[in-house]
């Protein structure tokens, strides 16, 4: 008897350290940064996260083992079949991955989180800031409550410092903004596209009425067609190559 109790007792303990150990995140990638920067703001994203979190993180050593060698790691893909793939292998109930990059004097963040509880769907988080690297470590640790879905302390926002993005530059990184200029590139395009169609073919009707006696005015009109349809050729591309730029940019997705 004692015995069956010893081993329910160990039943429990390990289903509840499974289940205390619901959230995992592994390392972010990092661009523009040395490894040692990345691994440094990685752990106080980390250390918030582990306040933000009600119950412990799964080990980071027992997450970076198990997501090796999938695709989220080896080719840093993060499309909802990868994130799902690393998920699955940490056995969490919450798993977050992204990526750390800094150019020009600005930091950028992508995080994504795929939530058990929301099966098929993955959430992705974005921190653009210009500043020192203080303040961006403290936008890092408000981001760890945010994605947990908690209230953000007050010792984290007051604490907190402005972003010195200027208006136009948060408009150009903009995903919203991005995608109505590539969208506006293609209407121009397919606009013109339309346009000198209609006037190629109107110059044809032209021509086609004109006797052959008209050399003059068959040429004029020929011409006038050949620039409509080398005007509608460009545009057309114009239009495909801004579409096509949008979807591997991944400006229709973000």
């Amino acid at each position: 008897m004692k015995k069956l109790l010893n081993i329910f007792a160990l039943t429990i303990s390990v289903a509840f350290a499974q289940d205390a150990a619901s959230v995992a995140s592994v390392q972010f990638s990092g661009e523009g940064l040395s490894d040692l920067e990345t691994k440094t703001l990685y752990n106080y994203f980390m250390g918030e996260l582990e306040k933000a979190s009600d119950g412990p993180l799964l080990a980071q050593e027992t997450v970076d083992q198990s997501v090796s060698s999938l695709e989220l790691t080896t080719t840093d893909c993060f499309k909802k079949d990868c994130l799902f793939a690393a998920q699955d292998a940490t056995s969490s109930n919450v798993f977050l991955a992204g990526t750390l990059k800094f150019s020009k004097s600005k930091y950028r963040v992508k995080l994504y989180k795929v939530d058990s509880t929301k099966p098929g769907k993955s959430k992705s988080y974005r921190i653009r800031y210009k500043g020192d690297t203080d303040g961006f470590i403290t936008e890092l640790e408000i981001l760890a409550w945010k994605v947990m879905g908690k209230e953000v302390p007050s010792r984290l926002n007051d604490k907190r410092k402005p972003n010195q993005e200027t208006m136009f530059e948060q408009i150009a990184e903009n995903p919203w903004a991005q995608r109505g200029a590539v969208l506006a590139v293609a209407g121009l395009g397919a606009s013109s596209y339309l346009k000198n169609t209609a006037g190629a073919a109107e110059s044809q009707k032209k021509i086609d009425s004109l006797p052959a006696y008209d050399t003059g005015g068959i040429q004029a009109h020929t011409d006038s067609r050949d620039g409509a349809k080398s005007t509608a050729t460009m545009s057309l591309v114009l239009a495909a190559a801004s579409l096509a730029y949008g979807y591997f940019t991944g400006v229709f997705t973000e």
